[in-house]
């Protein structure tokens, strides 16, 4: 009795693996434009490194300018300011 309650156990298990498999299709062919695109958004991403940093442990940071940095690209970030003074005299 336990060895068929076994048996039924992992045979739900491969049935649920089976049924909840999705397969990835890497097979998408993009057009002319939507490649062109993607390469400008790319470029707006990439920002270009000042230093790398290589620790003793093998870990790489890439150094990017403070006011070029990922989030000042949010438009509601464009053209803000850091005052390091302010942020001391009220934090």
């Amino acid at each position: 009795m336990l060895m068929h309650q076994r048996i039924l156990g992992r045979l739900l298990v491969v049935i649920c693996f089976f049924l909840s498999y999705n397969s990835v299709q890497g097979e998408i062919k993009l057009s002319k434009l939507e490649d062109m695109e993607m390469e400008k958004q790319l470029k707006l991403l990439n920002k270009p490194v000042v230093k790398t940093i290589k620790t003793v442990y093998g870990d790489i940071y890439d150094c990017v300018d403070f006011y070029k940095q990922p989030a000042f690209d949010h438009p509601l970030l464009k053209n803000h300011n850091f005052h390091p003074q302010a942020c001391l005299l009220n934090c």
